[in-house]
């Protein structure tokens, strides 16, 4: 998917994008959303952790986490830029 893509998906379902800048290193500790979180990596890299499994998010990967999965981040060592939209939790 290309950013151009991902900023169409999120059009369609209504939702403006927001950007969102991690430090290198930074880290959420395990929360959970009551929306379903959609991401597109511009820049840098973030591991998301969920399910008992580690899932890397390089640059240009995007990725959809369903409402209510419990999760951590943590950015890698050049930091994260991820391009982010909350998609009602039924989508």
């Amino acid at each position: 998917m290309t950013e151009a893509e991902f900023r169409a998906e999120l059009a369609h379902h209504g939702v403006e994008p927001y950007v969102a800048e991690w430090v290198p290193g930074h880290f959420n500790p395990e929360h959970a959303h009551d929306f379903t979180a959609r991401g597109f990596v511009i820049r840098g890299s973030f591991t998301l952790s969920h399910s008992g499994a580690e899932h890397p998010m390089p640059a240009g990967a995007d990725f959809r986490l369903a409402a209510g999965i419990l999760h951590t981040e943590r950015a890698g060592p050049a930091g994260a830029t991820v391009l982010a939209g909350r998609l009602p939790a039924a989508s």
